[in-house]
């Protein structure tokens, strides 16, 4: 699975999640929330309320789970 990430520069990437040191956390900017990959990435998605920003990360965090149960039963 891919996924769209900024770094500290808002410069846009596509990771693969399996390439991904994950240590999610919602951070707030500006009045917007992003959900904050790592110290060195952001989702690129930006989010009006915190909950939305929640929901986001956690729906990320079931479907790596997914993918990685996936591969261990492959």
């Amino acid at each position: 699975m891919l996924i769209g990430v900024k770094d500290k520069k808002n410069k846009l990437f596509v990771k693969d999640v399996f390439d991904i040191d994950f240590d999610m956390s919602v951070v707030e900017k500006d009045g917007k929330f992003y959900v904050e990959i790592n110290p060195k990435y952001r989702l690129a998605d930006e989010f009006d309320s915190q909950s939305d920003a929640e929901e986001k990360m956690l729906k990320i965090a079931y479907e790596r789970n997914c993918l990685e149960d996936e591969l261990k039963n492959y």
